[in-house]
Order: C-alpha cells, then sequence, then structure tokens
C-alpha cells in the first residue's frame, strides 16, 4: 500500500509540474522538472516491479522448502504412528495490476531467502515410550511363547514315556495271555489222565422170563404151559410173573389177556 501512494503521489505531482508551468518561455525549465518527475516515476515503478518479482520468487522457494519438508517427514518417520504435521497455508500476497511501464534492466542484488521456521516435529518423547512399550510387551510375548514351548516339549517327553510303557504292558500282558492258555491246556491234559476212570457197570443177567402159552382155556378159566415145562392154572385176577395180572380170558378167541398189554395165546404146535 506504501507503493501505491507513492506511484499516486508522483503522479500527482507530476500533473501540478503541467498545470504550474505558465508560458512557452519557460518551456525548457518545465521541461527538464517534467523529465526530472518522469525518471523519478520510473524508476520507483522498476524498483516496485523488482521487490514484487523478489518476494514472488521468496514465497515459491518457501513453498517449495516446505513441501520438500513435508513430504520427507511422512516418507522418512521411523513408526507407522508418528504424528503427522499440518503445513500452515502461506498466504502470497496477490499483485496488484499497475499500468504497464518499459521495463529497466537495474543491477538486482541477490536476494537470500529467509531460512524457513523450524516446525515441531511429533513429540519424539511419546514415540519413545510407545516404542518402549511395545518392545516390553513383545519381550513379554516372548517369554510366554517359550513357556508354553517348554510345557509342550516336557508334554510331548511325557507321553513318548507313557506310549512306551503301554506298548510293553501289552508286550507283557500278550506273553501272560499265551503263558496262562499252555497252563491251561496242560491242565486240561493232566485233569484227563488223572481223572478216574468209570467203573464197568457189571450187569447181573437173571434167568429168562419164562414164555406161557395156553394148554387149555374155559370161561373164567385157563391152564397155561411154560417153555420149561411149568404149569399154572389162572383165572381173572391172577398174577403172572413177568406178564402181571390178568384182566381177560377170552375162551372163543382162545387167548389171555395180562395188565402188561401182553396177550397169551396158543402155541403153533397146538394150533
Amino acid at each position: 500500500m506504501a507503493d501505491d501512494k507513492d506511484e499516486y503521489s508522483d503522479e500527482y505531482q507530476f500533473a501540478d509540474l503541467d498545470v504550474i508551468s505558465p508560458d512557452s518561455s519557460d518551456g525548457d525549465a518545465g521541461s527538464s522538472e517534467a523529465a526530472g518527475a518522469e525518471k523519478k516515476q520510473f524508476n520507483s515503478g522498476g524498483r516496485k516491479d523488482i521487490r514484487r518479482n523478489a518476494l514472488i520468487v521468496v514465497g515459491i522457494v518457501i513453498v517449495i522448502m516446505l513441501t520438500y519438508e513435508f513430504w520427507g517427514m511422512l516418507f522418512s518417520g521411523k513408526t507407522t504412528d508418528a504424528e503427522t504435521t499440518t503445513v500452515p497455508p502461506i498466504t502470497t500476497a496477490t499483485p496488484q495490476p499497475t499500468p504497464t511501464q518499459p521495463v529497466v534492466t537495474a543491477p538486482v542484488q541477490p536476494v537470500t531467502p529467509p531460512t524457513p521456521p523450524v516446525q515441531a516435529g511429533p513429540d519424539n518423547t511419546q514415540i519413545t515410550q510407545k516404542l518402549s512399550a511395545l518392545e516390553l510387551s513383545q519381550q513379554n510375548l516372548r517369554s510366554e511363547v517359550n513357556a508354553l514351548n517348554d510345557q509342550l516339549s516336557g508334554i510331548n517327553s511325557n507321553v513318548n514315556e507313557l506310549a512306551s510303557k503301554i506298548a510293553d504292558l501289552n508286550q507283557m500282558l500278550t506273553t501272560l495271555a499265551a503263558k496262562v492258555d499252555q497252563q491251561s491246556n496242560q491242565i486240561d491234559i493232566l485233569t484227563t489222565r488223572t481223572a478216574p476212570k468209570p467203573v464197568p457197570r457189571i450187569v447181573h443177567k437173571g434167568p429168562p422170563r419164562p414164555v406161557f402159552y395156553i394148554q387149555a382155556v374155559i370161561p373164567g378159566r385157563a391152564w397155561l404151559i411154560a417153555t420149561n415145562g411149568s404149569t399154572l392154572t389162572v383165572r381173572e385176577g391172577s398174577q403172572i410173573a413177568g406178564y402181571g395180572v390178568v384182566k381177560l380170558i377170552d375162551a372163543r378167541q382162545g387167548r389171555v389177556i395180562t395188565s402188561s398189554g401182553q396177550v397169551i395165546r396158543f402155541s403153533q404146535q397146538d394150533s
């Protein structure tokens, strides 16, 4: 704004000089003064353009440096949880439209860009604390995993020992079962050898039963004769050895029916 005021004041002085000149006799003096004022105005405008260009260049350099630092912080962070800092937007002064004037080449002094403000990085103390906590938790997990591995190794060794013992016991049981079978066979053999032999049953054969035949028969009575020649007179109810009790004497058909179901008839010699 100060530069604009200087420009307007210079133009106002230039206009006043044109008005104040009264006549043509003073033309040389007026023209010289007008030339000096125009030269002054030209010098002030050129300086203003140079200053504006220098400010734009400095702003672009600052923006490039800040962008480079921002991307460097993003890609070179130690941990993924590092807090990212947002770069505050840099407002550059918008150039005011100025009347086009011829540019005079003037020696431009090298402009030293101002040092960019040091931005506060992420809190290294908090990051270090988080890393320490993570390392401690990892160490605890590793120790627990190692302890579990040791326990599993012990359990596996115990299981292997039990399996070997069970195999030995199975072998012993198989051997004992074979021995028991062998002893059972031997006991059976000894039992059969030492068993008392059955005493042969002696059957005493009695005298053969006499066979009777009818010698004579009448209703209610019959005379019987045996094969050995003995005779026997029977009636209904009489007892006959080997035949039972006389149940019926049938004189018509010539038969004697006994209680044992045997029938005494005439001999074939008598028929």
